[in-house]
């Protein structure tokens, strides 16, 4: 049911709809999108462009905080430091996201995109900030 509710606030959030995220998996505080493979996403070489994951990572992040406190919960992003490992090319990309401390005004956490064999392209730590 969390799942279904997530991915329809992913639906109806018109500044996600050009990546077509998929919640695959979400418990208190983690949770798994995909990123569909897609030529528009591409940048030369046919690898998968950098805004593109870090978008992922971002919005991974955004549903493991609400799956944690809740869909009318809200957060914002202070801080997102990407380090680029390996080329994301051929296939879906995974991200996923796990929250690390949650305290009352920041919220720390990392996410990593991979491919669905778990080879792992990025890793991100965040930082949200909830709003008074």
């Amino acid at each position: 049911m969390l799942k279904r509710r997530l991915q329809a606030l992913l639906d109806r959030s018109r500044f996600l709809r050009p990546y077509r995220f998929r919640v695959v998996a979400v418990k208190k505080g983690k949770c798994t999108l995909e990123l569909p493979h897609r030529a528009v996403l591409e940048r030369p070489g046919g690898i998968i462009n950098g805004p593109a994951l870090m978008a992922a990572a971002d919005c991974a992040m955004w549903l493991a905080i609400k799956a944690h406190l809740g869909l009318e919960q809200d957060a914002l992003t202070a801080d997102l430091s990407t380090a680029f490992l390996a080329p994301a090319k051929g296939g879906h990309v995974y991200c996923t996201a796990q929250i690390l401390k949650m305290g009352r005004r920041r919220i720390y956490g990392v996410a990593r995109c991979h491919g669905k064999e778990g080879r792992l392209f990025t890793h991100h730590t965040l930082t949200y900030v909830r709003p008074d």
